[in-house]
């Protein structure tokens, strides 16, 4: 989703430790210009020792880069498109030792980290879930020049129909289902991203289930699932069954903006029954890994 709004602990913890979790962002950006200005070296020391001690809070040790628009020359050098990207760095992937061969884009608005994966692992099967018919065509246009798969289905807890809820962003001219969901829009939603208006009326679109698409499709085993559905996370890993992902990308803002979905909150609870690990909270986003990819790296 391209809204610049992109957090539970790594284990239950106290309210203390969340406190310090949400503020631990602007705490290093503090921390980062007393150091810059107060050249005591006792407090630099200090500095240094806290930030050590932020830094094992995160099981990674690159952040997530920054979102946006990057360029993409076509396959066949005929142009370059301008297409979005997630904040997923590549460099997890190396800090985990993770090779992908099946990478799932769930909610992949225009295909842009569908390619940037492809980019990464040539060999790789990766498939770009969208259910929006809008926004489908122009992934499809994007990304089937490079081999990727592209699958016009809301990915969510059931097989069959699901009512779907376009959305069209006035900040892009004719731009239709950019924010689409399968939850109506709060009216929080509304005071937040008031660019962005919901179809009051939704269509009917296919629903799919990760376990059963992976049977029909011959997958046993996804490597990395990146997960931008606008409300219908718990949907989507309700759905994963035992086809469980090593390493889950998940937008998780803690916007309340959908109507009868469940909260951030439920989602970290639900990912830490079926066995993932919180490897990384950047707010808006989060990094999970199965646990016995991190048993691994032991």
């Amino acid at each position: 989703m391209p809204v610049p709004v992109k957090t539970e602990t790594l284990v239950s913890g106290t309210g203390q430790f969340d406190m310090f979790r949400l503020v631990r962002p602007a705490l290093q950006k503090a921390l980062r210009r007393v150091g810059r200005r107060w050249p005591d070296q006792e407090l630099l020391d200090e500095v240094e020792f806290l930030r050590a001690r932020l830094q094992t809070l995160s099981l990674v040790g690159n952040s997530a880069e920054r979102e946006g628009e990057f360029s993409v020359p076509m396959p066949d050098a005929s142009e370059v498109r301008r297409l979005y990207r997630s904040g997923f760095n590549m460099a997890w992937l190396e800090e985990l030792k993770i090779e992908a061969a099946t990478v799932f884009d769930i909610g992949s608005y225009d295909g842009g980290d569908s390619i940037r994966f492809k980019q990464r692992f040539p060999g790789a099967r990766v498939i770009a879930f969208e259910a929006d018919p809008d926004r489908c065509r122009a992934v499809s246009s994007n990304v089937e020049p490079f081999g990727i798969e592209v699958v016009n289905k809301a990915v969510c807890d059931r097989d069959g129909p699901v009512t779907w809820y376009q959305s069209r962003d006035d900040r892009f001219i004719g731009e239709v289902g950019s924010q689409g969901s399968i939850y109506r829009h709060r009216p929080e939603y509304a005071r937040h991203y008031s660019f962005v208006r919901q179809s009051a009326t939704p269509l009917t679109t296919a629903g799919i289930r990760v376990d059963s698409f992976c049977r029909a499709a011959g997958i046993t085993g996804i490597d990395i699932a990146q997960i931008d559905v606008e409300g219908a996370e718990y949907d989507v890993i309700t759905g994963f069954g035992t086809a469980l992902p090593k390493l889950i990308y998940i937008e998780s803002a803690p916007l309340a903006g959908w109507v009868g979905a469940r909260q951030i909150g439920d989602v970290h609870r639900l990912l830490s029954c079926v066995g993932y690990v919180l490897a990384a909270d950047f707010f808006n986003d989060r990094l999970y890994i199965r646990s016995d990819i991190v048993g691994r790296l032991c």
